[in-house]
């Protein structure tokens, strides 16, 4: 699959696309559509071992405002803040129980580090963005070169 529409998947703005793709010359596609979507805070950074300060809640609350859609209503999201858990993934499926009602899911960008990095995204484009392949070493898992979505 063409770098271009890799990105596109993940970005519509297309100074988002330019921006990436022209850094993808100094490093390779999965570094610099990572490095983008931090800086943009269009990924939200969740160390492995959970959030701090209902980080998930307050990104799509965000999110929200930034797209003015309604992802959930108050009661569900101060569910979603309530919620405990023992692994961060459970979170994410309780997340995407809520938004998945209004076609949204959270999915999880490959890092292969200590944290996650999420985003919002339209569910018709789910299958699209589940088949992104990354090219990157061979010592990674297979499974774990692919966005991720927890159900």
């Amino acid at each position: 699959m063409p770098d271009i529409d890799i990105v596109r998947f993940i970005f519509e703005d297309s100074e988002d696309i330019q921006t990436i793709l022209g850094h993808s010359e100094e490093m390779d596609l999965h570094e610099a559509i990572l490095e983008h979507g931090i800086s943009t805070k269009r990924f939200l950074c969740i160390d492995y071992k959970g959030e701090h300060n209902y980080e998930i809640v307050n990104y799509i609350l965000d999110y929200e405002f930034n797209n003015n859609i309604e992802l959930g209503s108050e009661e569900e999201l101060e569910e979603l803040d309530e919620f405990e858990y023992e692994f961060l993934p459970d979170k994410i499926r309780e997340v995407n129980k809520v938004i998945s009602k209004k076609g949204y899911g959270l999915f999880a960008y490959p890092t292969f580090s200590d944290f996650y990095a999420l985003f919002i995204d339209k569910l018709e484009k789910k299958t699209k963005l589940l088949q992104v392949e990354f090219n990157i070493d061979e010592l990674i898992p297979y499974k774990e070169k692919f966005i991720q979505y927890y159900i």
